[in-house]
């Protein structure tokens, strides 16, 4: 296959990656949900640190830090995430997740992965493995890409 063939793959097929992980969080449905696909990766990256600035955690997310700003007050609101401002540099403020987010969020990554282990039962261990070899790959080329 082509690299221009492979691209197009790709981007053909991340509307359905998108889609597969809105409906495992519940996202866009009438679900009874914690959070957003948003949120819920938002605090899966705040849990990789103590506390992160908002302009870095804009950065990791690829998102603005005003979109950012409003996703993460509904977090604090929640008590999920705590706020604090840089005592050297009012202008910094800190994030970080707090004992309730780390609680709920790894409710939230167990519920997750029995809803995709009970969808990947029924595979076999080659196709496990192409798959898993498949992720690596695509981990590898996106890392190249930030």
């Amino acid at each position: 296959m082509e690299d221009k063939d492979l691209a197009l793959l790709l981007l053909e097929n991340f509307n359905v990656f998108d889609n597969l992980i809105k409906s495992i969080t519940g996202t866009g449905t009438k679900k009874v949900q914690k959070f957003t696909s948003k949120q819920f990766f938002t605090l899966e990256q705040l849990k990789k640190y103590e506390k992160i600035e908002l302009k870095n955690l804009s950065k990791d997310l690829y998102v603005s830090t005003s979109s950012l700003c409003i996703l993460l007050n509904k977090l604090v609101d929640s008590g999920y995430v705590f706020r604090e401002d840089d005592p050297k540099d009012r202008r910094n403020t800190f994030y970080g997740i707090t004992e309730s987010g780390k609680e709920i969020l790894k409710e939230e990554e167990e519920r997750i992965s029995a809803i995709l282990v009970g969808n990947m039962s029924g595979f076999d261990d080659k196709f496990k493995k192409n798959v898993e070899k498949s992720l690596d790959v695509l981990i590898k080329a996106a890392e190249k890409l930030y």
